[in-house]
């Protein structure tokens, strides 16, 4: 809108602009936060309601993320009764938050509005313009410039109410939305994870080195990195090299996944800080070594085997297909790939980083895969998942429209490439025994 003001024009932004201050007209009532920062992310909800009218609501969902992007998923939703959409928009909103839960197997808190922006300032240089990033598009560019605008009307909002982040540092910020009461595993590996993937001060948190000195860790030349694999071994009570007392000791090998190759690296860990592993910190690392792997070195390193049973599904079922009618994907994620639609089931909760062997991907229970060829293809890597994947599909309403073309344990994986080549068949994959 275009508004005459004496000789002057001036714009009035309208409600449908991304630069329409929408949260001027609503009161901040809480904010829910997923206790995942040791991972990297976290998924943040935030509810306004009307002055006067706690039905009348403005809700906020983004997914934080403290590595490359700073900020990788923003949404609103505007849920005012009597609009015709009011009914599809709230169920919108419960459908996408639920959805980050699942994902991230971590149970949502309340936080207070000075954690809730201390959390969101400390992740949007990472989402600044100019930024090198291994992976990026002009659309996910676009969408971080909208997202921060949105984010900067928020806190001007805010602001004049006298609501800012001054009363939560960046490290008070972390810890309330930290998982508690970790053991010596998951200690050990939530501070390499943090380290690797260049989250220094998510890093620094979980010991007592400072994180210029973890910025300079060998470990840390290789830039951005995915922790793969880590396996622990306790060595017992050792002195460390920087410490006169005798602290708990741990030998690590890690293979780690950088933007030019794996890595395997030897280390050794020392825990320190507390007199149970329950409120351990890392006291000291010693890098022994770290060299570049080939391809088929890293395979072998990381690869697992894959438990698949294949479905034939008559036409009639490819029509509206509805996962949630086959109880072990009601919660599951789905996403379009190139051939067909994947549905992935993560476990409830992250207790695969509390192992002395850790492996990623374990946070993950199992895949579907819908194919355009008119397969079902459940996949895990676990055989006892497997096996309540597959019962699930059998006694599901979906049976009398599914054949069994088979069960198979396979060592070397298949299912990405099912997902990704359009119009293939499993058959076509495996060559039959002879």
């Amino acid at each position: 809108m275009v508004k005459s003001v004496g000789m002057e024009l001036k714009v009035i932004e309208g409600r449908q602009s991304s630069l329409y201050n929408h949260f001027k007209e609503y009161e901040l009532a809480y904010c829910r936060a997923t206790t995942s920062r040791l991972m990297g992310v976290v998924a943040l909800k935030l509810t306004w309601y009307k002055a006067g009218d706690t039905s009348n609501r403005y809700h906020q969902i983004m997914h934080l993320d403290y590595s490359e992007y700073g900020i990788d998923e923003y949404l609103e939703f505007e849920c005012e009764p009597g609009r015709e959409d009011y009914a599809e928009v709230k169920e919108a909103v419960k459908t996408r938050w639920n959805n980050f839960i699942n994902v991230i197997g971590e149970a949502p808190i309340n936080i207070n509005a000075a954690c809730m922006l201390r959390l969101i300032e400390s992740a949007l240089p990472l989402a600044a313009e100019g930024r090198q990033r291994e992976y990026d598009t002009e659309e996910n560019v676009e969408f971080r410039r909208y997202a921060l605008r949105r984010l900067d009307l928020m806190k001007e909002a805010l602001a004049e109410r006298g609501i800012s982040s001054d009363a939560c540092s960046s490290i008070e910020a972390i810890d309330r939305v930290s998982a508690r009461n970790l053991g010596q595993y998951a200690t050990i590996n939530y501070f390499l994870m943090r380290l690797v993937d260049a989250d220094f001060e998510a890093a620094a948190y979980l010991s007592d080195i400072s994180e210029d000195e973890l910025r300079n860790c060998l470990l840390a030349e290789p830039g951005v990195q995915t922790l793969m694999r880590n396996s622990i071994t306790r060595l017992g009570k050792r002195n460390s090299p920087n410490a006169p007392d005798k602290l708990r000791m741990y030998s690590c090998r890690l293979t780690t996944l950088a933007k030019n190759g794996y890595y395997h690296t030897s280390l050794n860990i020392w825990l320190g800080g507390g007199r149970t592993s329950r409120d351990a910190v890392v006291a000291d690392i010693d890098i022994g070594s770290m060299t570049r792997m080939s391809a088929y070195e890293s395979a072998m390193q990381i690869v697992q085997p894959e438990y698949i049973t294949v479905f034939a599904c008559k036409d009639t079922m490819l029509n509206g297909f509805d996962a949630g009618h086959i109880s072990q994907l009601a919660k599951a994620e789905q996403s379009p790939c190139e051939n067909g639609w994947v549905y992935t089931i993560y476990n409830q909760t992250n207790t695969h980083v509390e192992k002395s062997e850790y492996r990623l991907g374990e946070d993950v229970y199992g895949y579907a895969l819908l194919s355009i060829g008119g397969e079902l293809i459940l996949m895990s890597h676990n055989l006892t998942n497997i096996s309540m994947l597959d019962d699930a599909a059998v006694f599901s309403m979906y049976s009398p429209y599914l054949s069994v073309k088979g069960r198979y344990r396979l060592d070397n994986p298949i299912f990405h490439t099912l997902c990704h080549t359009p119009g293939v068949i499993f058959d076509d994959l495996v060559e039959p025994d002879e």
